[in-house]
């Protein structure tokens, strides 16, 4: 099927956070698979954590969003 309304994300920037309990394998991969079809642009590797945040977990998370935000201001 063909949606051209998705050809203007194509380049978007993207950063990808995923919190599970014992695995997130999948869902970092099912991401992946979705944002290459699309062409986004991945900022930096994903963000993948299992079990309980921490502080050193809470710190990488902003970082992200640091990296995801300044992107998005300085293109």
């Amino acid at each position: 099927m063909y949606y051209p309304c998705l050809e203007v994300t194509i380049g978007r920037p993207y950063t990808l956070y995923v919190h599970g309990n014992s695995d997130t394998t999948g869902a970092v991969r099912g991401v992946e698979t979705i944002t290459t079809g699309l062409r986004w642009k991945r900022l930096r590797d994903p963000l993948a954590m299992i079990g309980e945040a921490d502080a050193a977990a809470r710190e990488a998370c902003w970082e992200l969003g640091a990296t995801a935000a300044a992107s998005l201001m300085f293109g």
